[in-house]
């Protein structure tokens, strides 16, 4: 098993949900307001650096795991795309999993 971490900034919240809709993901957990810095810029809330992500957790088989990391590399390269090259604040991780209760 896997553990998927999807960590984007809210203004992707619609996109990102309608997709893990669509690859039939059912079983999450979120964290809706999740601060930090990357290399997509800042996300704290603030005047300065308004915004703020959103992380699903989501434990699956890893055939499952690979699938929907392929959809959201491919969403992330079209978002890409249309904005010249300029980075997408979506982030995603895999960490092995195992459920022991």
């Amino acid at each position: 098993m896997k553990m998927l971490m999807v960590i984007y900034r809210r203004s992707l919240d619609q996109d990102i949900r309608h997709l893990l809709k669509g690859l039939n993901v059912r079983a999450f957990t979120e964290a809706p307001k999740v601060l930090g810095m990357g290399e997509a810029g800042h996300a704290f809330d603030s005047l300065a650096w308004p915004g703020h992500n959103v992380m699903i957790l989501s434990a699956m088989r890893n055939e499952e795991a690979e699938h929907v990391v392929a959809e959201l590399k491919s969403f992330r390269d079209h978002l890409q795309g249309l904005q010249d090259g300029a980075k997408v604040p979506l982030r995603v991780f895999t960490l092995p999993c195992e459920q022991v209760i």
